[in-house]
């Protein structure tokens, strides 16, 4: 196995790597911080055992080696994470909710309603998803009898035990 010499190819200083661990809020950018000052001081000889030292993978500390030595100090220690573009715009978010207002049969007539309407394919899960965002309740609730009278049946309620 081939021995990697980390305490000279990590540029930074030991004082440098734990002043970079200590101000972190990040968890993950204080873990790269701390994998890095672990191979630096030389209680990690190798990349396996800053990995289970650290509490990752050893692919993840191979990952990481590898942006380090790539990217440099700076950029390892910032996250790279873009949110994902949403499929509704927000005019046709409101479109939805005013016809959410009717209410939807089922979450398949509101995945029909979506791939027609805006041309979105949705699935049952992302359409939940998408529900609890926007607050929407999937069904309509259940029709009430016409001929039902809510004095009566509030009366009746009264009358039950533990009523």
């Amino acid at each position: 196995m081939r021995k990697i010499d980390f305490t000279n190819l990590i540029q930074e200083t030991i004082v440098e790597l734990v002043a970079a661990e200590k101000t972190q809020s990040n968890a993950r950018l204080r873990l790269r911080a701390q994998f890095l000052r672990l191979l630096k001081s030389g209680q990690a000889v190798q990349l396996k055992q800053a990995a289970a030292l650290v509490g990752v993978t050893p692919k993840h500390a191979s990952t990481l080696w590898k942006k380090y030595r790539e990217t440099g100090f700076d950029r390892y220690l910032t996250l790279d994470y873009k949110a994902r573009k949403a499929r509704l715009s927000v005019e046709n978010q409101a479109r939805l909710l005013k016809k959410a207002e009717s209410g939807f049969r089922s979450q398949a007539a509101a995945i029909n309603y979506l791939r027609e309407e805006f041309g979105c394919r949705y699935t049952q899960q992302g359409v939940s998803v998408l529900f609890q965002r926007l607050k929407i309740k999937a069904k309509m609730p259940r029709p009430a009898n016409v001929k039902a009278d809510g004095r009566e049946q509030a009366a009746y309620k009264k009358t039950l035990p533990g009523g």
